[in-house]
């Protein structure tokens, strides 16, 4: 039995209870879209198109151009536009420019963030917010894809002819509710799973507690040091997954041993909490952290290699964080960080930082630039 925390509308709340229709429907169609296939898409005024992910251009699937109605488009979003050397003008999200007339080559080159720049003869034309390009990017987003559609937007806008394509082409169809809900409801509401004992090396004395979404996603855990769920305000770490760094020992960034140090000092100080976040790569997953980490070693920053992909500065939201400190009854904790987003986040989700406690540790040699990217682009406190 799980139990449901009643809580104020704003702040997280645990909900227990079959998968809505609304997930399942996301689920399949990322699945879809993580095998290179198409699904159709339908934006809140009831319009449709086509959507695949950009980087399985070279698939040979010609599904889409067979049923599509009009030409192809390309989806970008204005960071990857202007990552890649072309003005954005105005403040539209999201750019399409023509697809049909570009070679599967130099399409992958433009995902991948391979390209020296856009096609300067091929016009870009702005999407606002909520259109169906902005929908189309931000569900292949949502998927742990690069951000980049491939799209044709179906010229009716009667649901019961999507429907009918749907079923004719075996095709996964999404609403822009559907989207809107898996980003709202799978960070708010989450249920505590399992827990256990677990002696660790930097902490002896700790247990862990596993926590699950709504939406089936990653899961995500807390590990309590000593009495540190407790205490009135303990001293609490937010640490995003990092498979490279926490697992593999890399050099790259300072997670792994910021890990082991967060963990051994709240051992010495008798006891805290760490929330382990499945949140690879500032959020974009271990292979898209993995384009980005290729990018950094032809010599783009941390920052400058995630916008060439497609991708935000930082893709995160805190909200998971603020709804497991809520059902383990913490409203309050001093917050061992040096990233000020973190601090107002919690604050924004209903957790008081009492004390921001800093986390700095030697830079070497192989991540002194990323540290200095982290400070200068990101607003980390490292000095």
């Amino acid at each position: 039995m799980t139990t449901n925390t009643s809580i104020d509308s704003d702040r997280p709340r645990a909900q227990s209870g079959p998968i809505s229709p609304s997930f399942r429907r996301m689920a399949q169609a990322f699945a879809a879209l993580r095998r290179g296939e198409t699904i159709l898409i339908r934006a809140a005024n009831n319009r449709a198109a086509l959507l695949r992910a950009a980087e399985f251009a070279d698939y040979n699937d010609g599904q889409m151009q067979d049923i599509a109605d009009s030409g192809m488009l390309l989806c970008m979003r204005r960071q990857h536009i202007e990552a890649l050397g072309r003005k954005a003008p105005g403040t539209r999200p999201v750019f399409t420019m023509p697809a049909n007339g570009q070679s599967d080559e130099t399409i992958l080159d433009i995902a991948f963030g391979k390209a020296e720049s856009l096609p300067q003869t091929v016009s870009l034309l702005g999407e606002q917010k909520d259109s169906l390009a902005d929908l189309g990017t931000k569900i292949l987003r949502q998927a742990r894809l690069l951000p980049t559609a491939l799209m044709a937007m179906l010229t009716s806008d009667d649901p019961l002819h999507h429907n009918n394509l749907a079923t004719m082409y075996a095709l996964p169809i999404v609403n822009a509710f559907d989207s809107d809900h898996h980003d709202s409801k799978a960070h708010w509401q989450m249920t505590k799973g399992a827990k256990a004992k677990l002696p660790l090396k930097a902490a002896g004395d700790s247990e862990i507690i596993m926590f699950r979404s709504e939406g089936g996603d990653e899961n995500h855990f807390a590990i309590i040091v000593g009495d540190g769920d407790k205490q009135s305000a303990p001293l609490v770490r937010l640490h995003s997954q990092c498979v490279t760094g926490d697992v593999l020992g890399s050099l790259k960034c300072d997670c792994g041993p910021q890990l082991q140090t967060a963990l051994a000092t709240m051992a010495e100080q008798g006891g805290g909490i760490l929330l382990y976040l499945a949140q690879e790569g500032r959020d974009i997953g271990l292979m898209n952290k993995i384009r980005a980490y290729d990018l950094q070693d032809s010599g783009h920053d941390t920052v400058d290699a995630n916008h060439r992909l497609g991708f935000a500065t930082d893709e995160r939201v805190f909200i998971p964080a603020a709804a497991m400190l809520t059902l383990l009854d913490i409203s309050a904790v001093q917050l061992m960080t040096n990233n000020p987003d973190k601090v107002s986040q919690l604050g924004k989700y209903g957790i008081e930082v009492t004390k921001r406690v800093p986390l700095i540790l030697e830079a070497n040699p192989h991540n002194e630039a990323y540290l200095a990217a982290k400070r200068d682009k990101t607003g980390h406190l490292l000095d």
